[in-house]
């Protein structure tokens, strides 16, 4: 410290970049399943519970599983990294259904050939209307008496002298698209009506205006629902143009989206025809472009079809074609064709993980298995390929839990010795490595979208409470006793392991989860699924190491490409030092040993264009047996007779 011989002030500096920063918001589980909505086959990052429902969806009976095991997660906090599995889901169209994976698969041509189709696979989308309206008619004229033919969309019409085009005609009234509407509107007087398909002059009982007295198809909403109607914008009539703009809206005529029947659930108002149509604010107005990047439902591929043949002034430029050219008063589409499956194959349910492979294209720190699959056998070959990309990646931890039919019989309950056996011959087969966690857990938990009670794996809680405890503490400290390790939103276990069998489960790398009368459901081991005895059959041993592995790796990655020489490997061991120091200052080692210096760094090395460096570090263990021993001596015999102290 620098001395002083009179009142003065000393800046020094301190590099606090280099300490543990340890928040549960940076934790990223990575879990696959099938869902009722969301893109399909891509990795899509979740924040919290409230995000994980509106882009995926609630539970159905054939996910259940799924969803509450990842649902569960975000509960303690952290992130996901979601991917639904391709199965034989289909999105909702105008016509049909077909498969568009995502944003991505439908800019590469994927659902193109429809007007409008679902933004994601499921039923869901089924019970969506889209509508499209333009300037469209004028007036509703309604005549005292039949024409003799129907005039058809496009016809020219004459009425009291104010000359027009048909929008759409019955037998008695017809909608009429004025050619100069500012000379004044046709009145209900006795005004006689001229039409080539007229075979005599018939008298006008009444007018209305078309769009705040138009309805849509059965839903009960008139056009004026969903704003103002359309007429010209700024960027139109600065070219010359007319009548371009157009309202799309999203109505839910099932209530499956909304919860309620004929909902408009998303309004995209003023958009344009013209292809290069912009705002006031020089953002696009194009209809097609605006649709398919901001609407949160659908997309749009074709023009929507029209019903009427002839077009407006809107212009001859050959850059604009197209049928939304033409005037196309109200067109409405009821998507169909989406198809739900929940049933993926252990081949789908692998593609969808293998996405997770990659380390720089998926950063994740745990890997959940999610529910059962259909059979045990099918559950293990999940099991085992989440097991195989944490160990091959050799940065995160899979956590697996017990195939439900191991711990619930279809016919009846099992005792608890069936349950122990079953259990512990299904991880008897699961591969051995120090970077996967098993439990033994199902709980039962209350799901509150089917307003039922489910039996649920525990696997995304045991890696919640990992979330907890580096939120709370810190990754090294173990998740498990009855300090950290409580489970939530549990009610029972399928089964409770008593002492006798929690030995049996321990000793085969399975951690057993307990409920204890008075302190709830508990996680009461901290093994990872390594086999061998070492000092990572631990999890707060493993997720120490991943811990400060990540931090050597940013380190890595700062003085790559840099000289290797003495003040490069100064600064990464002085930088790691600092690490580790606040790691052993917070519990995490005992101690350590830093080593980046030319005895590792030879001229053969440096020539290699290599760098090496070289950490020792003493793990902090967990307590997991404790002996307390309690001995009766006489009144007069000393303690240091007893104790030699």
């Amino acid at each position: 410290m620098a001395s002083q011989v009179s009142p003065g002030i000393v800046l020094k500096e301190r590099d606090l970049s280099n300490v543990v920063v340890t928040g549960s918001l940076a934790i990223t589980a990575a879990v696959a399943g099938s869902f009722a909505k969301g893109p399909v086959g891509e990795i899509v990052n979740i924040n919290s519970q409230k995000d994980f429902l509106n882009i995926f969806g609630s539970p159905a009976e054939g996910n259940a599983a799924d969803w509450h095991v990842a649902n569960e997660f975000l509960a303690y906090g952290g992130r996901l990294a979601v991917v639904r599995t391709e199965s034989g889901v289909k999105n909702a169209g105008s016509t049909q259904g077909v498969l568009v994976k995502s944003a991505s698969d439908f800019v590469a041509g994927a659902g193109g050939s429809e007007a409008f189709i679902a933004r994601s696979a499921g039923t869901w989308g089924n019970g969506l209307t889209v509508v499209v309206v333009d300037r469209g008619a004028d007036q509703i004229v309604n005549l005292d008496a039949a024409f003799a033919a129907t005039p058809a969309p496009g016809d020219a019409i004459t009425i009291g002298g104010k000359a027009g085009k048909v929008l759409e005609a019955s037998s008695q009234s017809v909608s009429v698209i004025l050619d100069a509407p500012g000379d004044g509107l046709i009145a209900a007087a006795d005004v006689i009506v001229g039409a080539g398909a007229a075979s005599a002059d018939l008298n006008v009982t009444s007018v209305s205006n078309w769009y705040l007295n138009t309805e849509i198809g059965t839903t009960g909403l008139k056009l004026s629902a969903i704003g103002p109607r359309p007429g010209t914008s700024e960027f139109a009539s600065a070219k010359g143009f007319s009548w371009d703009e157009v309202h799309v809206a999203l109505i839910d005529k099932t209530g499956a989206v909304s919860g309620t029947p004929n909902t408009i659930v998303e309004r995209l108002t003023y958009l344009s025809k013209l292809s290069d149509g912009t705002g006031s604010e020089g953002s696009k107005s194009y209809y097609k472009d605006v649709i398919n990047e901001e609407s949160r439902y659908v997309f749009n591929g074709n023009h929507p079809p029209v019903d009427v043949t002839f077009t407006t002034n809107l212009g001859d430029d050959s850059s604009q074609t197209g049928a939304m050219f033409d005037i196309v008063g109200l067109h409405t589409d009821d998507l169909t064709g989406g198809v739900d499956d929940y049933g993926y194959t252990t081949g789908e349910i692998s593609d969808a993980f293998d996405l997770f492979g990659d380390t720089e294209e998926a950063t994740v720190d745990f890997i959940l298995m999610g529910g059962s699959m259909g059979t045990e056998a099918d559950t293990k070959v999940k099991a085992n390929k989440i097991i195989a990309i944490a160990a091959a990646r050799r940065d995160c931890i899979a956590f697996v839990s017990p195939h439900v039919g191991n711990q619930i019989g279809s016919s009846g309950a099992l005792s608890a010795a069936t349950q122990r056996d079953n259990t512990v011959d299904f991880f008897s087969t699961l591969s051995s490595t120090s970077f996967a966690v098993f439990d033994s857990g199902i709980k039962y938990a209350y799901d509150r979208f089917g307003d039922k009670y489910r039996w649920i794996p525990c696997n995304g809680d045991i890696a919640g409470l990992c979330v907890n405890t580096s939120a709370t503490v810190d990754d090294w400290i173990s998740p498990a006793g009855v300090n950290r390790g409580s489970l939530r939103n549990a009610v029972k276990l399928a089964y409770n392991p008593n002492k006798a069998d929690r030995d049996e489960l321990y000793q085969n790398r399975i951690n057993p989860i307990v409920a204890f009368p008075g302190q709830g459901i508990t996680l009461f081991g901290d093994k990872t699924a390594l086999a061998s005895p070492s000092a990572f059959d631990r999890i707060n041993v493993r997720r120490l190491f991943l811990n400060v592995q990540k931090r050597a790796k940013g380190l890595g990655q700062q003085v790559l490409f840099e000289i290797n020489d003495e003040i490069t490997r100064s600064g990464f061991a002085s930088a790691m030092t600092s690490y580790l120091t606040e790691v052993q200052a917070r519990r995490g080692v005992t101690d350590f040993l830093v080593v980046c210096d030319e005895t590792n760094n030879t001229p053969d090395v440096i020539d290699r264009n290599e760098f090496v460096a070289e950490l020792y570090i003493k793990p902090t263990r967990s307590i997991n047996f404790i002996t307390i021993t309690f001995t009766a001596t006489k009144t007069g015999v000393s303690f240091s007779e007893v104790v030699g102290r």
